[in-house]
């Protein structure tokens, strides 16, 4: 069981779940997959809620519509013990801005049974049904530096590449 320390949010107003180098080296290398030259991220993390969430969940304990404490509550209570899987994904999102090229990432999926419930959780505090985001890895970019962001099965479908 890994009862992991609260991290805190990020500036992007974003919760992730840092991954050790020892635990799970960086890529080191360049890598082209499909014409799509792929560049190492140089850290490794697990986005358990992304911006758009943040956002609203820092939001509502600024207005006093959820307890300051409340996320971090949540991120405490569970066992973030995660698995890589070994399946690959190559994703391309649209450029964020007209001129800008596309976006690409090569993601891992890893097995992380703490999703769910976690996302239940924060859904119960916003009094909404989430949906899961698809745990992942992202090891390699093109176009952003940090992923392109998968919220739900859907964005991750339409994204993927193969």
């Amino acid at each position: 069981m890994t009862r992991a320390r609260w991290p805190g949010w990020t500036k992007q107003d974003t919760l992730v779940l840092p991954i050790a180098p020892d635990a799970w080296p960086p890529p080191d290398t360049t890598v082209t997959v499909d014409g799509i030259t792929l560049h190492p991220k140089r850290e490794l993390h697990i986005t358990l809620v992304g911006r758009r969430l943040g956002r609203e969940l820092r939001a509502a304990a600024d207005a006093g519509r959820l307890p300051s404490d409340a996320v971090r509550k949540a991120f405490e209570a569970r066992d973030w013990t995660w698995t890589a899987t070994g399946e690959r994904t190559l994703l391309r999102a649209p450029a964020k801005r007209r001129g800008d090229p596309a976006r690409h990432a090569l993601i891992e999926h890893i097995d992380l049974p703490a999703m769910a419930a976690f996302h239940a959780g924060l859904g119960f505090l916003l009094g909404r049904t989430l949906p899961v985001p698809p745990p992942h890895v992202t090891l390699l970019v093109a176009g952003t530096r940090q992923g392109i962001g998968l919220p739900d099965p859907e964005t991750l479908a339409a994204y993927r590449i193969r």
